[in-house]
């Protein structure tokens, strides 16, 4: 630990010695390489802000991406990538890994959403990134803003209600955005937000309590013809216990010395106080607190040897904290997590005269655990990755490019360690419009600290889990910036199309009181991306979508063998569409989820459901005053993300945004 400590003061001092006066120039780089022939879903500051997206795991659902969810704001939610479970997917925040070591998630909800420069989501694990390696369903990158060139103070309240006659009124969000630029190349930019969901929304149970399932709050029933009958009216309820208080706080400092160089400090707090009402038919709720802080140290040099390459250093410390009980007491948990990650990337972007680009990745984790049931352990973990791309050739129709990703991976918990090789391979050939690609990866999963530790409710960890493995290729195509045009119908088109496939062995799940590898399966998919624009952007059109076969391979257990994986649906997709008036924006948007079985037996399911949102925001009245309403779940379907747990139907939000200055 001395030794790395001592590497990165090193590193520090050296990267200060460039600082030269203020004027910030980047020399030209001259490259043939494409940026990337990953297919990346991007969404922007500016489509985040006007949809007005109300947490994280929105825009990801919004995304077309299974989102398996436990209830409204602030409860728990899970994002579920071509059907591998969320402690396979990857979150990045500003090129740092922020999955916690112990359950292998991230916490949507401790993000403010107004702090995000940008997301970028990969589906999949084959990523040319070299932050981290872990990814099998796929990576999460989000930007956070650090500068703008134009200082401003904006509020944004927003009042929501679920029209329960009881409590009008449910749900308050307040934030609060400043930027400001204290010297010519110092950029300070700050938000916070404060939020209180009484969450008590309406939902409808037949008469033995169980939930119903249909538009409009009534349930829908299948014959023995195949048909679909209108069900019984049902009993409204209303959800209790579901009280959620929470706050982010996000800032960071930036400040430029010259040629492009630059270092960054950067806070992310989280506070939340969270009432779990668990499934409808659970009498004892519980109460979980969590604080979450995350602050970080940049230092990037982005134009060394006249642009040859570009160096960046972070260092982290990571804090997650959680306490939780029931409401009687009677079971009282409290759980300490504490982070210090080092990561250093090159990025030699012009070699060959500009026909081949490598990039080096070191990362490095020490996490130390303390929790009532994992009890107290440690954890080295760390990633080296190398990614490099090749042009093979090119010409006036297009060129080729090879993509050769290649890590190692590192995990010592206690004194029992993993070691995993992870290489990966992709060929994309790209024209003026058109974009082909294919790529074969190795995917390896980790167990955390849970799997390995955990112990009570009956349940207990195991030490000795192998990790999960196993092998994915992707084949796919890109059609990018298609014009068209007939008198005023200007348009453009955007397509997208990835078939995939992947088999995955040494699945870590819980079963008989204890977490084992218990099966393998098969995947076979097709994601699918398309934006269209009409009459010169004034209509826009916005289509995400994933088709998922998949079975289970474990001969073992002629129960499930063959089977479907439990809660993963054939088919999710986003349709969004959006009219650009010169006095207000509207978007309608309609989210599709399929049927989910709820065990690996296949023999019950949740049904599908169609949730249709629509959101309006008016222009901004002086430059200054910005309305806006949006309407969530618009045909009021009464709908299970996850068996047992009942979700909010419709919901009214009417907010304000006043820029100050």
């Amino acid at each position: 630990m001395k030794k790395l400590f001592f590497f990165i003061s090193i590193n520090i001092f050296s990267f200060l010695t460039f600082a030269q006066n203020a004027e910030i120039t980047l020399p030209g780089v001259t490259t043939y390489i494409p940026s990337s022939v990953e297919q990346k879903l991007v969404i922007t500051a500016e489509e985040i802000e006007a949809a007005h997206y109300e947490s994280l795991s929105e825009v990801i659902e919004k995304a077309g991406i299974q989102i398996l969810s436990y209830g409204p704001y602030g409860l728990e939610t899970k994002p579920s990538i071509r059907g591998f479970t969320d402690e396979t997917v990857r979150v990045v925040i500003d090129d740092i890994c922020v999955n916690n070591a112990q359950y292998g998630t991230f916490d949507f909800s401790t993000i403010n959403l107004d702090a995000v420069e940008r997301i970028e989501i990969v589906r999949g694990g084959f990523t040319e990134g070299v932050e981290d390696e872990g990814a099998v369903g796929g990576v999460i990158y989000i930007t956070m803003k650090k500068q703008e060139l134009k200082n401003f103070l904006i509020t944004d309240t927003a009042l929501k209600t679920f029209f329960n006659s009881d409590r009008p009124l449910d749900s308050v969000f307040q934030k609060l955005s400043f930027a400001g630029r204290p010297g010519d190349n110092t950029f300070i930019n700050a938000s916070g937000a404060l939020n209180y969901a009484t969450n008590r929304y309406l939902y409808k149970v037949d008469n033995t309590l169980s939930l119903l399932q249909g538009p409009f709050g009534a349930a829908l029933t299948s014959g023995d013809d195949g048909q679909v009958y209108q069900g019984k009216a049902g009993v409204w309820k209303r959800a209790e216990n579901s009280q959620v208080t929470d706050g982010q706080v996000n800032a960071s400092l930036t400040h430029y010395f010259g040629d492009g160089n630059y270092f960054s400090f950067g806070e992310l707090f989280y506070g939340g106080h969270k009432n779990t009402p668990g499934p409808v038919n659970s009498l004892n709720p519980g109460l979980q607190r969590d604080y979450n802080n995350n602050l970080s140290f940049s230092l990037w040099n982005p134009a060394l040897a006249d642009g040859l390459f570009n160096l960046k250093n972070i260092l982290v410390w990571l804090s997650n904290n959680r306490f939780y009980k029931d409401r009687e007491g009677a079971e009282n948990s409290s759980h300490f997590i504490n982070t210090v990650k080092y990561t250093a990337s090159a990025d030699f972007t012009s070699l060959a005269a500009g026909r081949l680009r490598q990039l080096l990745g070191l990362s490095a984790d020490f996490t130390n655990l303390k929790s009532t049931n994992d009890g107290q352990h440690i954890q080295f973990s760390g990633v080296i990755k190398e990614t490099t791309k090749l042009v093979l050739g090119s010409g006036a129709g297009g060129s080729w490019t090879l993509n050769v990703p290649l890590a190692v991976k590192l995990c010592v918990n206690d004194n029992k360690g993993n070691f995993a090789f992870v290489p990966k391979a992709g060929v994309a050939w790209q024209g003026q419009s058109l974009e082909l690609f294919t790529d074969v990866y190795r995917m390896v999963q980790f167990p955390n600290m849970d799997d390995l530790f955990w112990e009570g409710g009956g349940f207990h960890g195991n030490p000795e889990l192998k990790p999960e493995s196993g092998w994915g290729a992707d084949l796919g195509m890109n059609l990018r910036g298609l014009q068209f045009s007939e008198g005023k119908k200007q348009g453009a088109l955007n397509f997208g199309l990835t078939l995939f496939s992947n088999y995955y062995k040494d699945k870590i799940q819980w079963g008989s009181g204890t977490t084992q590898n218990l099966s393998s399966a098969f995947y076979l998919g097709l994601d699918f991306t398309a934006e269209v624009s009409f009459f010169a952007g004034f209509w826009t059109v916005d289509l995400n979508g994933e088709y998922l076969y998949n079975r289970l391979l474990d001969k073992t257990n002629e129960f499930t063998y063959g089977k479907r994986i439990m809660w993963t649906p054939d088919f999710v997709c986003t349709l969004v569409n959006s009219l650009n008036f010169e006095l207000a924006r509207i978007s309608l948007t309609a989210s599709y989820t399929g049927r989910r079985y709820t065990s690996n037996m296949n023999i019950y399911y949740l049904k599908p459901y169609l949730l249709v949102g629509l959101t309006a925001e008016g222009a901004a009245i002086k430059g200054k005053f910005t309305p806006y309403l949006k309407v969530d779940n618009l045909l009021n379907w009464q709908y299970q993300s996850v068996d047992g747990y009942s979700m909010p139907g419709i919901s009214l939000t009417a907010g304000v945004k006043y820029q100050f200055f």
